[in-house]
């Protein structure tokens, strides 16, 4: 049976975060992995785009796709 389990390590000891159950001495395989913070994703604004499209000239930009794309 394999489960993930978080725990800290204190005084040379693994102490896990939950309550386990699991018969004392019982033996173990551990595989460490650190915990990874994922950075936090900015707010996508389309104020940019807008801004970009007021000053154009078209009303339908997905006319001219191609030229506005590769020139």
């Amino acid at each position: 049976m394999s489960k993930v389990i978080n725990a800290v390590y204190e005084d040379g000891v693994f102490k896990p975060l939950e309550q386990i159950d699991m018969p004392e001495h019982k033996r173990l395989k551990i595989i460490l992995a650190n915990t990874v913070k994922t950075p936090v994703k900015k707010k996508c604004s389309l104020d940019g785009i807008i801004d970009i499209a007021k000053d154009c000239p078209d009303t339908d930009l997905s006319i001219h796709h191609d030229k506005y794309l590769y020139g």
